[in-house]
C-alpha cells in the first residue's frame, strides 16, 4: 500500500463520512456489537487506519478533530483527545505498513485492542486526577466505559462503574472488529502498491 501524496476529494470525503458515522457510533452503539454491556472504541477503529495510511501529521488532525467533536456532543471533565493523539503519533511512525499490501487482521487487532486501552486508561487517569477527594464517589454520567450506559458519551462514572471490567471489554471487542473495519478503511484510503510487486 502506499500513503496518500495529496489528499483526493473522494479521501476527504471518505475521511469526513466515516468520521461522522464513528461519531454517531460512539454515540450510540448497537446492542449486538456490545461485550458485556460494553461497546468498541469506534474512535480507535477509524484513528488506526487513518494513521497508517495518511501518516502522523494526518493523524494527529483527524484525532483532533474527532476528539474535540465528541466532546461537543456529550458533557464530561475527561476527554478522549489525549490517549487519540498518543495513538495517531505513534502509529504514524509505523511506516513499515505503506510498503505491504495490507497489515495482518492480527496486528490490526492487537494494536486496536491497545490502542483503546490507553485512550480508555488516559479517561480513567483524568478521572482520577479531576475527582474530588472529599466525594465519596464520582459525579453520576454517562460513560463509553460504564456498561449500563456505554453507548451514551464518554464521560462520568466510569472507574467506578467499570473499572478494569469495562477497560477490557471495550478491547475486546475493538480488536475482534479492527481486521474487518480496518482493512476495508485501509483500502479506502490507501489503495494497493502494485510497484512493490514488480520489483
Amino acid at each position: 500500500m502506499r500513503p496518500a501524496i495529496a489528499w483526493s476529494p473522494s479521501v476527504l470525503i471518505g475521511a469526513g463520512a466515516t468520521g461522522l458515522v464513528v461519531l454517531l457510533l460512539s454515540l450510540s452503539s448497537p446492542g449486538w456489537l456490545r461485550l458485556a454491556g460494553v461497546g468498541p472504541n469506534w474512535l480507535v477503529l477509524w484513528l488506526l487506519p487513518w494513521t497508517l495510511s495518511q501518516g502522523t501529521r494526518a493523524g494527529l488532525v483527524g484525532a483532533c478533530l474527532l476528539g474535540l467533536a465528541l466532546e461537543a456532543m456529550t458533557i464530561g471533565s475527561a476527554t478522549p483527545l489525549y490517549g487519540l493523539a498518543l495513538l495517531a503519533w505513534f502509529w504514524g511512525r509505523r511506516t513499515g505498513y505503506r510498503h505491504v499490501s495490507l497489515p495482518s487482521p492480527a496486528a490490526l487487532a492487537i494494536q486496536a485492542s491497545l490502542g483503546s486501552l490507553l485512550v480508555d486508561v488516559t479517561l480513567m487517569l483524568q478521572l482520577r486526577l479531576l475527582a474530588d477527594p472529599r466525594a465519596s464517589h464520582l459525579q453520576p454520567g454517562s460513560g463509553i466505559l460504564s456498561s449500563d450506559v456505554a453507548a451514551a458519551g464518554w464521560f462520568g462514572r466510569e472507574v467506578t462503574n467499570a473499572g478494569l471490567h469495562g477497560t477490557m471489554a471495550a478491547a475486546l471487542v475493538t480488536g475482534f472488529l479492527a481486521p474487518l473495519v480496518d482493512r476495508l478503511l485501509l483500502r479506502l484510503w490507501c489503495p494497493p502498491d502494485r510497484s512493490h510487486h514488480h520489483g
